[in-house]
């Protein structure tokens, strides 16, 4: 493999406070090393700092107002529809280098699937791509498995004592997908993400079960780093960083009180959950019974009208909230909700799950919008005053920030993004639009706004880039075009003039047809995660 080529590698969640004892204690010692070429440099992520719109953002240096891309979920009027690449309304890195005749690797990067014809490139699709996805091209699954094992996009975690093992496991695929892949193609770029680099911190309360995945992936870094040769270029980011949260403020249930947001009767699922966590064992079958009539009870109250939001309150005054909450997961809980949003009826909700935003139900723009677009900037105006105002039960403000739309992003999909932002106090409130208690102290570790950057290339005197600096700084190192529309700058020195050139122009029609898959195991994978609230 000829020298200078260049290695993109995404650890998804890793923040610099989360991992830097690690580091230094030389568990993540291939890192460290890499590091020590430039100080440790934050790098901001999109608002809000989740997956689905960050890597689309990494991957073509645009942000949200112009791929489209603001949640999990596309907004299709009050219902909502998983995303996937068709959705993202802008060209990726890879494509361009495809159009140039760069030979590309990329493999397990969320929100690629489904791919367009590429000549000479190779996808191995990620996050939120179903797992039996199929491979770009058609035949690499299958010669991949016959040499390997059956490939995994997802962690299939039953028991804590299997968690550590899998988690390496699925990453251990992404390292084997390199080397496969390496023996085949004379590549310019490889790029390999590692998602469960994100999951561990979800799933796993155990500090030392997360060390010990992250050092086994730090060892998988080490490996795919040296398929570059003597010097490749090498660029190690993640999407965003992770730490801990308090609370989860329960925005729907607050509009409803505040009289913005109007309710009705869903499906009744209080404690559905429950028989999904029935483990063998004395004290789990004592709260299985506990949970079975607990339950009985719960069905009962709902029938004569009192909801489970009422019934959760009810059980707290008696002293058996925690009880059921020792019973029952954070995502039973939520799914206790019999009350569901009247969005057709309502001012103001949060539509998509965990957005950090609100929309409002404008007439002439939603289907059966009640706000007259005369009033639209005064009761936005005013929510905002509102939301600014809004604290927790210990007296703390909830938002550092509330701001319109305008004000956060920009491009041709603006109108697609949620009338107003919201940006949680230190991100440490999960904002819910379930409708449960308005507040729930709940810790536990979630996404945080700036993730970590590294290179062996010398970018400058910085200590804070952007998420949408990585794609013009790739594309410099490869020697294409930059996009004349990119949100972001070159971090690396180039003696030669850049060349500019409008991305989409290059790549054509990029938007591919969507995909017809089953993504209701992908959507049970984001509830178990917590995105699903």
């Amino acid at each position: 493999m000829d020298s200078n080529n260049v290695i993109l590698i995404g650890l998804d969640g890793l923040d610099w406070l989360e991992i830097e004892p690690w580091i230094q204690e030389g568990d993540m010692g291939n890192i460290k090393h890499l590091s020590e070429y430039n100080q440790e440099i934050q790098l901001g992520s999109t608002h809000p700092p989740w997956t689905p719109c960050a890597w689309p953002s990494l991957l073509s240096g645009r942000n949200p107002g112009k791929h489209g891309i603001f949640d999990f979920f596309i907004q299709q009027g009050y219902t909502k529809q998983l995303g996937d690449r068709s959705n993202v309304d802008s060209a990726y890195l890879f494509e361009i280098a495809d159009a140039y005749d760069l030979s590309t690797i990329i493999i397990n990067f969320p929100v690629t699937f489904p791919t367009q014809n590429l000549n000479n490139s190779v996808v191995i699709p990620g996050y939120l791509a179903t797992e039996d996805v199929q491979f770009y091209p058609t035949n690499l699954r299958k010669d991949y498995e016959n040499e390997y094992r059956d490939y995994s996009i997802y962690p299939d975690v039953t028991t804590d004592e299997e968690a550590v093992t899998e988690y390496i496991n699925v990453a251990q695929h992404r390292r084997d997908m390199a080397r496969f892949l390496n023996k085949r193609y004379n590549w310019d770029f490889l790029a390999v993400q590692f998602q469960v680099t994100d999951t561990i911190f979800h799933d796993l309360t155990n500090r030392n079960q997360i060390r010990q995945v992250l050092k086994e992936i730090d060892n998988f870094v080490d490996d795919i780093i040296d398929l570059g040769g003597e010097d490749p270029t090498v660029f190690i980011t993640s999407d965003h960083g992770m730490g801990d949260y308090d609370w989860t403020f329960y925005i729907n249930s607050w509009l409803a009180e505040k009289g913005y947001c109007e309710t009705t009767t869903g499906e009744e699922q209080y404690f559905r959950q429950a028989k999904d966590n029935l483990k063998e064992g004395t004290e789990e079958v004592e709260f299985s019974i506990f949970g079975f009539f607990t339950g009985i009870a719960v069905s009962t109250l709902s029938a004569v009208g009192l909801s489970p939001r009422r019934i959760h309150r009810a059980l707290g005054k008696v002293g058996l909230d925690k009880i059921v909450e020792r019973l029952l997961p954070e995502e039973a809980l939520v799914a206790a909700q019999n009350q569901v949003v009247d969005h057709e009826n309502s001012i103001a909700y949060q539509l998509l799950f965990n957005s950090l935003g609100i929309h409002l139900n404008v007439e002439g723009r939603e289907p059966n919008g009640v706000l007259p677009q005369s009033d639209y900037e005064q009761i936005r105006s005013e929510l905002i005053e509102e939301l600014k105002d809004v604290r927790d039960p210990d007296g703390n403000f909830v938002f550092d920030a509330v701001k319109p739309r305008e004000e956060v992003y920009e491009g041709k999909h603006l109108e697609d993004a949620p009338d107003i932002s919201l940006f949680p106090r230190d991100y440490r409130y999960d904002v819910s639009g379930s409708i449960l208690d308005t507040f729930r102290r709940y810790p536990h570790k979630n996404h945080k706004p700036n993730g970590i950057l590294i290179s062996n290339r010398s970018l400058g005197d910085i200590d804070q880039a952007e998420i949408y600096d990585i794609a013009p700084t790739v594309a410099a190192e490869l020697g294409i075009p930059v996009d004349s529309n990119t949100d972001g700058k070159v971090l690396t020195d180039t003696e030669e003039e850049v060349e500019r050139q409008d991305w989409d122009e290059i790549a054509g029609d990029y938007a591919t047809t969507r995909s017809q898959h089953d993504t209701s195991n992908v959507e049970d994978r984001l509830a178990d995660l917590g995105y699903m609230e």
